[in-house]
């Protein structure tokens, strides 16, 4: 709702203000000029300091709807830059990252972000990681404690740049039935199409570190806070979600939960339709 102020708005105190000067010209010969001068002088800053309250009033909720607005379309700018990198992985190894990998005895060594490094400008911080150990491990620990800020939404705020561990956080998770545990899928097992095949997305709980192997969500969950489902921020009543094709689309937390569920299945055969 637009807030207008008007003349029958400022009008009032206008009145007041020409009254109170008039009273005291009737009653200069009582006074003396530096009193009249002082007094109407501090009627016109009274007056100034109420138009002024006013109009701070009427403009705040215009500034904060801007700065989300801004904050908002850099988290977009995010999950497409994860989005090119992705593809860029995938022009180099004919697939998408694995989700997670694991060793026989299933213990968690890398992640998928950690594989998109090099493809967001952070390639000197992937030379840096031993491959041979866990992510975990003490030599590599420095590494993963940094933070990306292309992993970060600013919806959420850099207070939740860290997790347990001091690890790096991320505000965004992998799509966990396209990016799985020692493996993934490429562009010709996307039977979906790559328009209608969720790859990640914000989430507002539950936050992982970028190199957690376990950083991937099902979004056939729903959207909320909950450790296994994507979110938004409140008041965005929706989550932005990256697809398969690059794309970044802005989901209603009132979807058709089976859209959802199709749209988070490469190859289930699905009837997408409009979302």
């Amino acid at each position: 709702m637009n807030c207008v102020i008007t003349s029958e708005g400022i009008r009032p105190m206008l009145k007041y203000q020409t009254s109170a000067i008039q009273s005291l010209l009737h009653r200069r010969g009582q006074m003396s000029t530096t009193a009249i001068v002082f007094l109407v002088l501090g009627i016109v800053f009274f007056v100034m300091v109420v138009v002024v309250a006013v109009l701070v009033a009427l403009l705040l909720p215009a500034v904060q709807q801007a700065r989300t607005a801004a904050r908002r379309t850099q988290s977009k700018n995010n999950l497409k830059q994860i989005g090119l990198a992705m593809h860029n992985y995938h022009d180099v190894y004919s697939m998408f990252p694995p989700g997670g990998i694991y060793t026989k005895n299933d213990e968690p060594y890398n992640a998928w972000m950690t594989s998109l490094l090099p493809f967001v400008e952070q390639e000197n911080l992937y030379n840096q990681i031993d491959f041979n150990q866990p992510w975990t491990a003490p030599k590599n620990q420095p590494i993963f404690q940094s933070v990306i800020p292309a992993f970060l939404n600013p919806n959420i705020g850099p207070e939740v740049s860290k997790v347990v561990g001091g690890f790096g956080a991320s505000h965004y998770a992998g799509n966990s039935q396209v990016l799985k545990n020692n493996g993934s899928v490429s562009f010709n097992k996307m039977t979906d199409g790559t328009s209608n095949t969720i790859l990640a997305g914000e989430v507002s709980g539950g936050f992982m570190a970028w190199g957690d192997p376990e950083n991937r969500r099902d979004p056939g969950n729903g959207f909320g806070t909950a450790p296994n489902q994507f979110g938004g921020p409140e008041a965005q009543r929706g989550v932005q979600m990256l697809l398969a094709d690059g794309s970044v689309r802005f989901i209603s937390e009132n979807i058709n939960p089976q859209t959802l569920k199709a749209l988070a299945s490469p190859d289930g055969k699905e009837q997408v339709g409009d979302f």
